[in-house]
């Protein structure tokens, strides 16, 4: 038994709607039903996952949000898939709460691992399926497809590691010319202003990295995720780890902080930041780091 109505490609969706025609469960990124004998996944760009588009492959990441993936449950039922007769159907979320279908998908590879970073901002080994779109009239949504920019700029970080030099001086190329420069050009793209404190002069701006450069991999030293704009005060409190902030977004600041220097660098218990849920991941190793 197949699903209970008809979908179009590209047709968007509510996450009841989805229910009702696959008789799954209302939440999760792989839904299992065995009424009607089918697998959705949802790939929501704007959450956890780092899926991404490689010469119309969907890489697609397993399910479990915290520590090591397992090939049990949904993971296995998507790895074997060839062999049990199971319909795949695949949506993308470019807005919340809406879905849209791309069509039934098949595995495009053998199913391999790699490493996230989970919710609580720890390093993880992941499943990561190769997708393809039945119809070859459909196409994903390549939005969350790492730019060749990026890619360019990760393989001259690796030459730079390579130089027979400190790792003082690594650090200091790599930061001040290569990376850098792009990564605060991300930031800039998406919001010009001081996460905390709003100011908006891009000359005072600094680019900062939630998970610090020193404990950071190549890859994560070039997301914008791991990054907040903070004008000159924010980001030396927010550098030294005297600030840090919540899984609400809300300010934690350090007891070592007197109350005349939270005056003058314009810091309250009452101050927020708005957080999506990829840079969530990467503050709860900054909160979990912070000097309380």
């Amino acid at each position: 038994m197949s699903m209970m109505q008809p979908l179009q490609v590209n047709e968007i969706i509510n996450n009841k709607q989805i229910c009702e025609v696959f008789l799954c469960a209302p939440q999760g990124g792989m839904r299992k039903s065995k009424r009607t004998n089918t697998l959705t996944l949802i790939s929501d760009k704007t959450k956890l996952y780092d899926d991404r588009i490689i010469d119309n492959i969907y890489h697609y990441t397993g399910m479990g949000q915290v520590g090591d993936q397992k090939m049990q449950s949904q993971n296995l039922t998507l790895a074997e898939s060839e062999r049990n007769g199971i319909e795949i159907h695949f949506f993308e979320v470019l807005k919340p709460k809406e879905y849209t279908y791309r069509g039934q998908v098949e595995l495009a590879g053998v199913p391999y691992q790699e490493h996230q970073i989970d919710l609580e901002g720890n390093q993880r080994l992941v499943w990561i399926f190769p997708l393809r779109l039945k119809d070859n009239r459909a196409k994903f949504t390549s939005l969350s497809q790492p730019s060749n920019d990026i890619y360019a700029l990760q393989k001259e970080i690796k030459q730079v590691e390579n130089l027979p030099i400190t790792i003082t001086e690594k650090e200091r190329i790599i930061k001040g010319r290569i990376g850098q420069g792009k990564f605060k050009e991300r930031l800039f793209d998406r919001e010009c202003k001081c996460a905390l404190c709003g100011a908006i002069d891009p000359r005072l701006l600094i680019a900062s990295h939630i998970k610090p450069w020193s404990d950071s991999t190549n890859e994560e030293r070039l997301d914008v995720d791991n990054g907040l704009l903070l004008c000159p005060n924010h980001d030396a409190l927010f550098d030294k780890k005297l600030i840090s902030f919540d899984n609400q977004g809300s300010i934690m600041i350090s007891q070592t902080v007197d109350e005349t220097a939270k005056i003058f660098l314009n810091v309250n218990e009452d101050m927020s930041i708005n957080l999506s849920e990829k840079q969530l991941r990467y503050m709860g190793f900054h909160y979990r780091h912070r000097i309380q």
